[in-house]
C-alpha cells in the first residue's frame, strides 16, 4: 500500500474519487421552465385575434379612407360601417364572430340608405365590400382579464 501513495496515478484517481460530481439540471426546474413556456404561449393564443372590427361600404358612396377622421357634416354619409366583436379565448370563434360583425354592419349600413340592399351586402355583390381588421389584445388590458377571470366580476 505504500507503493501505490508513491505512484501518482494513485493520487490523482484518490482525488477524482473525491471531487463531487457536476449537478444535473433536476427534472423540477424543468417541468417549470416548460410550464412557463406553455403559459406564455397560452397568454399569446388567448388574446391574438382578439379585437376584430369589420366595416362595409359600397363603392362610389363610401370611403374606407376616412377611417379615424372626424365626422362633419360634409361627409356624415359617405363613412363606412363599422361594427367590432372580441374573440378572446383558448377556443377561436374568429368566423362567427366575423360574420356576427357584417351582418350587424350591414344591417346598420343599409337601414337609411340602400334599403333593401342587406343581402347583397352581406354576399359582397354590386360594389359592396368588406375590409376585416384584427388585433391583439394584450394581457394587461381589462378586457383580458375580465374575461379570463369572469368569475370575480
Amino acid at each position: 500500500m505504500a507503493d501505490d501513495v508513491d505512484k501518482p496515478e494513485a493520487t490523482a484517481a484518490a482525488a477524482a474519487d473525491t471531487k463531487t460530481p457536476e449537478k444535473a439540471p433536476s427534472r423540477g426546474s424543468r417541468w417549470w421552465s416548460l410550464l412557463l413556456v406553455v403559459l406564455v404561449v397560452e397568454f399569446y393564443v388567448y388574446g391574438s385575434r382578439a379585437e376584430i372590427q369589420v366595416c362595409v361600404g359600397k363603392q362610389g358612396q363610401h370611403d374606407f379612407a376616412l377611417l379615424g377622421q372626424e365626422r362633419d357634416d360634409s361627409n356624415r354619409w359617405k363613412f363606412p360601417r363599422c361594427e367590432t366583436r372580441e374573440n378572446l379565448g383558448l377556443r377561436s370563434t374568429y368566423d362567427e364572430m366575423v360574420e356576427d360583425a357584417a351582418k350587424g354592419a350591414c344591417r346598420g349600413q343599409t337601414m337609411l340608405r340602400n334599403k333593401g340592399e342587406g343581402k347583397t351586402c352581406l354576399e359582397q355583390k354590386d360594389g359592396w365590400s368588406h375590409q376585416v381588421e384584427s388585433s391583439f389584445i394584450p394581457p394587461w388590458d381589462r378586457r383580458y382579464y375580465q374575461h379570463l377571470l369572469w368569475f370575480l366580476y
